[in-house]
């Protein structure tokens, strides 16, 4: 209990909290089903009272949930509390008076750990704060009654009436003996509380205990893999019982890949339930436990949420997938707190995704439980301008039953991503679906009008106008349409455009991707796995299929104009030579036969050593079964990329080829060609094939850029001067980019330590020694302000040759790495001996230390 207050200790000990009559009365970080507000959302509130006998206009008081910023939302309206009376503020991120009623710019997370409501008045003192302390689901905590000192729990808020009925802290957690984890034999576990009025009640089967469950009564044998679950219930009435206590213990169970164990109730609606029942079950959102261990079986992180259906046609499959959505309204955590994904940068999941390969699924389906993860994994390294599930493979343990092997993934569909990656909040989206019909994930209404008149515009004004063109461009991510068409088609896939299609743009100023671009669904149906319903009649997902067919066969399946923006803007020239011209940067990178291939075998390498298990367990298929289904799909990779150029050459009649282009760094700089071949002094030559019949861009990227030259039997016509080089390209080329050579000139006085500076072309410098870089043959001007103390003896140079020789004041030309160093003495001091009135002579004027030696006699008293 000490530990819990410690946070509001300090935050009393920081601030002079003055006496007020507004006061923090109530508040609920766990709200998760019992309040809402006047959205319909169940947003976190904290409730204010007035304890005084006048209203009291809260206009410029602030509400923060950081001690480190007392005053991050300020009342920007007229908010009145009358006297007597208590008021709810919602903590939802709105940043709003509407109507009355009152959204702060922040949320709470109540198992931070950090957070506090702080209220200040309109002069920045800090009036009241309290700590913000886990509760259970639902409940909340607030003053024993109206204004009073004491701060209790209560099982059932009282958001805008009267506190009352409150209960103690809750019971203390029971605490078990051993650690989540591997144990390579049985083991027993005890369990025990510190507080001698608890019974404790425990669970073997995933159900979550309650005083109706086994009682403790001595050490429990634990001979199998189990999650123990367990709960302490006071003999005080008034004290609520525990938080639960659960760990999962492998008994002679071993993994190569992470292990999700989950865990929750076994009875009707429970999450057996969902992820073992029939059809019946795919409404079902259980609650329950997770925990997230490495592949050595360290506990990583663990927490409380629900989970739903996550699949369609594969939820006819015994091993189904879910999603886990980590709920900080229960008490115990607010994400899965570990960087998952080795190609992303995060490391806090509130939402994730576990899909059993779906309908690539081995063995209830003819698969190899890799597509989904493979295609997106893929987008992911070829660094494709969509935003993709990113994808990592895991064991799942069921209430302690094997689960077989599943990949957990990033949910793209969700405003945590969104918001993470790009600053584009849950109240700042538009993001629109397609799965056989259309629908509003966020934005509303307004999303789908945008999106409507957008497609209106480009369907019906001409394209090859550069103004349609670049208004298009304003609002729409182009080089993500033509991604997301290259990727479809080159994965030959047949489930999307009327399904799995999803696509999103933010609309606060003040983050990343303002226009609409493409997000990543589900790719099992790819590489002639199975054919669901894009395509028209008679067509097969063969390795030699077309890549124009999406633009020559479909018309406009799905109903959102996907297909019909396609073939409108190939008519602009740009549009056309993006497309192509990416193309060839994905077909000589990592649409290669080489690059595809390695990345298939390294993710069949990681699970490979766990599919045997999997097969065995759902006894369906073999493991050679299962190695033919992934040969089949890497035969398919390498027959598709090799045909992709040809076919490529035969449904586009505008482009010839294919040609040589090398390209050459003369000196030190680095250019773009086309799209993200980055050029420079360490990879040159590059050599590359391009189609002809497009343009081809350069674009100089770094370095002190001279010209371009191109070398072919053809003539080309272009400036040699500009930053960006574009040709039509129609035979083989050399292009050469030209750098000035630069160099670097290191300054230093010698001796070090005095008060000298050096003038370098005009510029005055008096920290050594200093690196100065230059073009070659630059002329650089020199000079000194030598300490006082100091004489000039001469310049110094490894190379450089001074034009004065010996001068104070000199000049170069820079053809060397070079330092060059002014060399200074000290200044030598003279003795005299003065006798009477004898004068002491200097042939200069110049300062210099003298030391006079005499004889004063006496001082006279």
């Amino acid at each position: 209990m000490l530990k819990k207050l410690f946070p509001t200790f300090i935050l009393f000990s920081l601030f002079q909290i003055s006496f007020a009559q507004i006061l923090i009365n109530e508040y609920s970080a766990a709200n998760f089903d019992t309040h809402t507000d006047n959205y319909g959302e169940y947003e976190d509130w904290v409730e204010l009272y007035n304890s005084g006998s006048t209203a009291v206009d809260l206009i410029g008081w602030a509400l923060s949930d950081k001690v480190a910023n007392p005053i991050k939302w300020v009342f920007p309206a007229s908010f009145i509390i009358p006297a007597g009376e208590v008021a709810i503020i919602y903590c939802s991120s709105r940043d709003e008076i509407n109507g009355g009623v009152a959204h702060t710019n922040f949320k709470i997370t109540q198992t931070k750990g950090n957070e506090v409501f702080m209220l200040s008045d309109n002069t920045g003192i800090l009036v009241d704060s309290v700590s913000v302390i886990p509760n259970q689901k639902s409940h909340t905590r607030g003053r024993e009654t109206n204004g009073a000192n004491n701060w209790k729990v209560f099982t059932t808020g009282t958001p805008n009436t009267n506190n009352a009925s409150a209960m103690e802290e809750y019971a203390t957690t029971p605490i078990f003996s051993q650690n989540s984890g591997y144990y390579n034999a049985p083991i027993n576990l005890t369990l025990s509380s510190p507080d001698p009025n608890v019974t404790i009640y425990y669970s073997l089967n995933g159900d979550e205990p309650n005083n109706t469950s086994n009682t403790y009564t001595g050490p429990i044998a634990i001979n199998n893999t189990t999650v123990v679950k367990a709960v302490s219930y006071s003999s005080n009435p008034t004290v609520p019982p525990s938080f639960i206590s659960y760990n999962t213990f492998f008994i002679n169970d071993t993994h190569t890949i992470p292990i999700l164990s989950i865990s929750g109730d076994v009875g009707a609606g429970g999450l057996v339930d969902l992820l073992d029942g029939g059809w019946g079950s795919t409404g079902l959102e259980p609650q329950g436990t997770i925990e997230w261990f490495d592949k050595n079986g360290v506990l990583l992180d663990k927490g409380a949420g629900e989970f739903n259906k996550h699949g369609n046609d594969s939820w006819a499959y015994d091993q189904r997938g879910f999603d886990y959505i980590m709920r900080d309204q229960f008490g115990y955590n607010y994400a899965i707190q570990d960087k998952i994904f080795s190609t992303k940068n995060r490391d806090k999941f509130q939402r994730v995704i576990l899909k059993a390969a779906a309908n690539d699924n081995y063995s209830f389906e003819d698969g190899a439980h890799i597509r989904d993860a493979y295609c997106h994994h893929l987008s992911q390294l070829a660094d494709l301008r969509m935003d993709e599930r990113s994808a990592s493979h895991c064991i799942v343990y069921l209430n302690g039953d094997y689960w077989g092997v599943y990949d957990i993934r990033e949910k793209v569909d969700d405003h945590d991503f969104t918001d993470f990656y790009y600053d584009q909040d849950k109240n700042n989206i538009q993001y629109l679906k397609t799965w056989g019909g259309t629908w509003i994930e966020y934005g509303g209404p307004q999303a789908q009008t945008d999106w409507d008149n957008f497609v209106t515009f480009v369907t019906t004004n001409d394209m090859t106008i550069p103004a349609n063109y670049n208004i298009v461009k304003s609002q729409y991510n182009t080089g993500s349409l033509i991604d997301y068409f290259l990727l479809n088609s080159y994965i030959v896939s047949s489930d999307w455009l009327n399904w799995n299609t999803s696509w999103w743009r933010g609309m606060d100023p003040n983050g990343d991707k303002k226009k609409w671009r493409y997000s990543l669904w589900d790719l099992d149906a790819t590489f002639d796995h199975y054919i669901n319903y894009s395509w028209p009649g008679g067509w097969q997902p063969t390795p030699t299929n077309d890549p124009c067919e999406p633009a020559d066969l479909l018309n406009d399946p799905g109903g959102q104009g996907h297909v019909p923006i396609w073939r409108a803007l190939l008519e602009n020239e740009e549009f056309h030579d993006d497309f192509i011209n990416r193309w060839q940067d994905l077909a000589n990178g990592p649409f290669s036969c080489d690059f595809m291939i390695n990345l298939l075998d390294s993710m069949i390498a990681v699970i490979d050593p766990e599919m045997n298990r999997q097969i065995n367990t759902w006894a369906v298929g073999s493991y050679a079964g299962w190695q033919n289904n992934v040969q089949d799909m890497r035969n398919f990779i390498l027959a598709r990329c090799d045909s992709m150029n040809s076919a490529f050459i035969d449904c586009d009649t505008a482009i010839t080829g294919i040609h040589d282009v090398s390209v050459e760094i003369i000196g030190i700089g680095e250019i773009e060609m086309s799209n993200n071949n980055i050029i420079n002094n360490t990879n040159t030559p590059f050599f590359d094939q391009r189609f002809g019949g497009i343009s081809l861009p350069f674009k100089v990227k770094s370095g002190s850029f001279y010209k371009w030259e191109i070398i072919s039997p053809n003539t080309y016509s272009y400036d040699p001067f500009v930053d960006t080089l574009v040709i039509d390209l129609d035979t083989n080329v050399v292009v050469r980019a030209y750098f000035v050579p630069n160099r670097d000139i290191v300054y230093d006085v010698s001796p070090s330590g005095t008060n000298t500076s050096l003038i370098i072309d005009g510029n005055v410098f008096n920290a050594f020694p200093l690196k100065i870089n230059y073009l070659l043959d630059d002329t650089v001007y020199i000079s000194a302000n030598i300490d006082p103390l100091y004489k000039f003896n001469y310049w110094n140079t490894d190379s450089v040759s001074l034009i004065q020789g010996s001068s104070i004041t000199d000049s170069f030309y820079v053809t060397h790495y070079d330092t060059v160093r002014l060399l200074i003495s000290e200044i030598q001091s003279d003795t005299a001996t003065i006798s009477g009135n004898d004068t002491l002579c200097s042939n200069e004027d110049k300062m210099a230390k003298v030391y006079v030696d005499f004889n004063a006699g006496s001082v006279p008293p």
